[in-house]
């Protein structure tokens, strides 16, 4: 018998069947019996395969012709067609295709949930793997070290070639340079770097050439980064032997650097403009007192990080003894030289905050999954008597399997699809609102590797969270279905509690991300209001780097031209200037001089911050002062000299602001009279009190800085202000960059960007959080409904109150909800340990964000409850009825 007369022959054999067994049934019974004949290749199991679709066809003409006569000819069945199972991967996928077309509402929902749970993870996760999973792009990267404890001295660069276990070290300077010779002077970003620095990291060069040791010897020769190669020069490869001006002094130009290479971010930061020999010559790099190198270093095969660290231990213990007043601390401790693989190194700032993020979306993707196991559940529900129909005409169980993975790894791949689109866009997002930036981003793409993990995510959720639901009926005993007076499933008790189960576990997680929300929100909100203790408003700041100034009254004098160019600028109220100003060192106190006071006559010195300032400083700012004043320009040559301390040094000191005023202090081996005391203000940010500080006339400073800060009052600024203070600053420095003019109400603002950054970001988790509970409880309450139609008819025709009905149901939705929040305070807690040092004058976990965070889930459990309820105390019993 050949296998389209079989086929031809089951199809005729249909017209026995009711005709609205056929309608809806008839394709599917054919084509389950195709896919059985085609696996049957004997001739004895073809005859097997018609013995047993035979049998079980007889058994369903039976059952369906007596359901009929029993039910009556109105009986309605409402399912679903599927496509049936195809033991060909082509026909299979070609089944499940047609059979989720078939359900758009099914499948467009998963594949969104899917979506968004996978694309908010694929986001984070790249951001992860390029960040902390992968290798640094560098020659053995997994051997390189970095020799923290801040930066280090000339003779100390010496001190570490000693060490038998490192076979090659680098050292680097970096700091700001003035380029001129431009169209207009610029600030660039300069290295300083030893003879193996470029050897050791594997740079190669795109046009000329690197350093030889000619140039080490000389400290000559310029390598300019791709960067600035085509800002500046437009990529012209002319640049090559020809002259740069590099704070005031002619260099060569040698080389340009290829544009892939990615200096060490633990040692040079994010950006080099500029790379130069280190000039071994200079008298600073000779002394033990001038530590400006960061220095790495790659050690040897045949030995391990542990290693080097015991060397460099035996050289801080060492140190401390021959040189107690550079590396023993005041409390007799030794100054230790912690050795940090390159890498830790370079990720530290960014670890802790990326597995944060990874863990929130994570929660939310499990939020995401618990909802498609929903939607799973109840399509599998709704397929039982598909089931049915298959085992009766002999299909087996790994074959409905089969099909159900296929439909399952679909549905995955669809997600995926979706996921990958939003990880783009949400990649693009998170690097444009993130307030710093992250190390080595500029290499981040969505290659391989995250396509594999999006794909690997989506077919695991779409398998675990989808396929078991229905595994679970592929295997169940079908022998009463089929006949019986329903035409889908009745849901029972465990496919109840499982279903109430998903939406506790789903309100427990969403608690966690709320909380966290609420947290950091607070924790942004009282930074946001935290008083900084002068004036921001009309306020713009001009930081700048002035070069070729050899003596200190020199930069007074130069810098004051400076200042009074601006004050003559239209529009202009009140300008000054000092070595920093106000939030130009958020986050801590990298001040650019800080030493001790001594009191005349007393042995104890006491650390403070010191600010070398121009009288009008305190004016411009208004800080306000608790006793006294500041002092006038005049003023600043009388002898002793005055001096402006903070309130926390002065009750230090002398036990109170007033105590201090007309007290003399020795700052280096200078007597100054204290002026005034300032109270305290938040000059590094406001999430730490400034503490002790001092200010000084800026011609009390003992050294010649390299930077200056200019600060200018203008109430009303116009669109050309910029224009205006850049030109009034080259008026009289026309060599001069002035790369940022910006208000200092900017500077604020970027003081708090990173809790405003964290704050919208897991408020935006906990949204969507929250969106997906109220669409499980709705959809878990209204599935209930429908199954209960019958039940609530009968009740409500026997003279139950349509409000009671309504409660009963509301009550079920807040009662789960209920429980998931007290499922998920531990995680809260847990959650909320991992947060509490980003969190400022907040306590994690504490009762009022829980309570608000579970007031809020409550209320949204509300109105998902409160829908499908009305719909409930909505049923008309005589139709109910009707249609049981």
């Amino acid at each position: 018998m050949r296998e389209a007369l079989a086929v031809r022959v089951q199809r005729a054999a249909l017209r026995v069947l009711p005709a609205s067994v056929r309608e809806e049934d008839g394709d599917e019974i054919v084509a389950t019996f195709a896919a059985l004949w085609a696996d049957a290749t004997r001739r004895r199991r073809k005859m097997r395969t018609l013995l047993r679709v035979g049998g079980g066809f007889v058994v369903l003409i039976g059952l369906e012709w007596l359901d009929r006569l029993r039910m009556g000819p109105s009986v309605a069945y409402r399912r679903r067609k599927e496509s049936g199972i195809m033991d060909s991967m082509t026909r299979q996928v070609g089944y499940g295709l047609r059979s989720l077309r078939r359900s758009p509402s099914f499948t467009l929902s998963v594949v969104l949930l899917l979506g968004l749970g996978v694309g908010s993870v694929t986001t984070i996760f790249t951001l992860v793997d390029h960040v902390l999973l992968r290798p640094l792009p560098y020659p053995s990267a997994d051997r390189l070290f970095e020799v923290q404890n801040g930066s280090h001295s000339g003779p100390s660069w010496e001190d570490f070639h000693a060490f038998r276990s490192v076979e090659q070290w680098a050292g680097v300077m970096t700091g700001d340079a003035n380029l001129t010779g431009t169209s207009r002077p610029l600030r660039v970003r300069q290295a300083r770097i030893s003879a193996d620095f470029f050897s050791l990291f594997g740079a190669r060069p795109m046009l000329g050439r690197l350093p030889v040791a000619d140039d080490f010897r000389t400290a000559g020769g310029v390598v300019l980064s791709a960067g600035l190669w085509q800002r500046v020069y437009g990529g012209d490869g002319a640049v090559i032997g020809s002259t740069v001006t590099i704070d005031g002094a002619p260099d060569v130009i040698i080389g340009v650097l290829d544009a892939g290479f990615m200096g060490p971010e633990a040692l040079v930061g994010s950006t080099v403009d500029v790379w130069r020999p280190l000039d071994w010559t200079s008298e600073e790099l000779a002394t033990r007192e001038y530590h400006v190198l960061s220095v790495a270093g790659r050690y040897r095969r045949e030995t391990s990080l542990e290693a080097v660290a015991q060397e460099a231990q035996l050289l801080a213990q060492r140190r401390a003894v021959e040189f107690p007043d550079e590396y023993a601390n005041p409390d007799g401790t030794i100054d230790e030289l912690p050795i940090v693989n390159l890498q830790d190194a370079t990720v530290a700032g960014a670890r802790q905050a990326l597995n944060l993020l990874l863990g929130a979306v994570g929660l939310l993707l499990l939020v995401a999954c618990t909802n498609v196991a929903h939607l799973f559940m109840a399509r599998g529900l709704s397929r039982v008597r598909e089931m049915a129909v298959r085992r009766t005409l002999g299909a087996r169980t790994r074959t409905i399997t089969g099909q159900l993975v296929v439909e399952s790894l679909l549905i995955g791949a669809a997600g995926a699809l979706v996921g990958m689109l939003l990880a783009v866009f949400g990649l693009r997002a998170f690097l444009a609102l993130s307030p710093s930036a992250l190390p080595r981003s500029d290499a981040l793409t969505l290659d391989l590797r995250i396509l594999i993990f999006a794909m690997v995510v989506a077919a695991g959720t779409a398998l675990l969270f989808g396929l078991l639901p229905a595994l679970r009926l592929a295997g169940r005993d079908m022998s009463g279905v089929l006949g019986s007076r329903g035409r889908g499933s009745t849901d029972g008790r465990r496919a109840h509690r499982a279903r109430s189960a998903l939406v506790v576990a789903e309100v427990a997680l969403s608690l966690v991300l709320v909380t966290q929300a609420g947290s950091l929100l607070r924790s942004f909100a009282r930074l946001h209001e935290q008083p900084l203790g002068f004036r921001t408003d009309g306020i713009w700041t001009l930081p700048m780097t002035p070069r070729e100034i050899r003596e200190p009254a020199q930069w007074v004098n130069r810098m004051e031209s400076v200042r009074a160019a601006l004050a003559a600028t239209p529009g202009v109220q009140l300008a000054t200037f000092g070595l920093t100003m106000p939030l130009e060192f958020t986050g801590g106190g990298r001040c650019c001089w800080s030493g001790n006071v001594e009191i005349p006559g007393i042995d104890d010195a006491h650390r403070t911050n010191f600010h070398p300032v121009d009288a009008a400083y305190f004016d411009l700012l208004e800080l306000r002062f608790v006793a006294g004043g500041g002092w006038a320009r005049p003023d600043e040559a009388a002898q002793p000299g005055p001096v402006v301390i903070s309130e926390p040094l002065a009750v230090t000191i002398f036990g109170s602001a007033g105590a201090a005023l007309g007290r003399e202090l020795v700052v280096g081996r200078a007597e100054r009279r204290i002026t005034g005391v300032v109270a305290d203000n938040r000059h590094f940010g406001p999430d730490r009190p400034h503490g002790a500080a001092t200010y000084l006339p800026v011609a009390a400073m003992p050294f010649t800085p390299g930077r200056v800060h200019m600060a200018v009052l203008v109430q009303g600024a116009s669109d050309g202000l910029v224009a205006q203070l850049r030109a009034a600053v080259w008026s009289v420095e026309p060599d001069l960059p002035v790369p940022v003019v910006q208000p200092l109400v900017d500077w604020a603002s970027a003081s708090t960007a990173r809790a405003k950054f964290e704050s919208v970001m897991f408020s935006t988790f906990g949204v969507v959080a929250l969106l997906l509970v109220a669409g499980g409880l709705y959809g878990t309450l209204l599935y209930s409904v429908g199954q209960r139609r019958r039940e609530l008819g009968i009740r409500l025709a026997l003279g139950d109150a349509p409000a009671r009905v309504e409660g009963r149901f509301v009550s079920q939705g807040v009662s789960l909800a209920v429980l998931g929040c007290f499922a998920g305070t531990a995680g809260a807690w847990g959650f909320g340990r991992f947060l509490q040092h980003r969190l400022f004058e907040v306590q994690a976990g504490d009762p009022a964000t829980l309570i608000a965070g579970m007031s809020i889930l409550l209320l949204v459990a509300l109105f998902a409850s409160w829908l499908p309820a009305r719909r409930a105390a909505g049923t008309d019993p005589m139709e109910a009825l009707r249609a049981e």
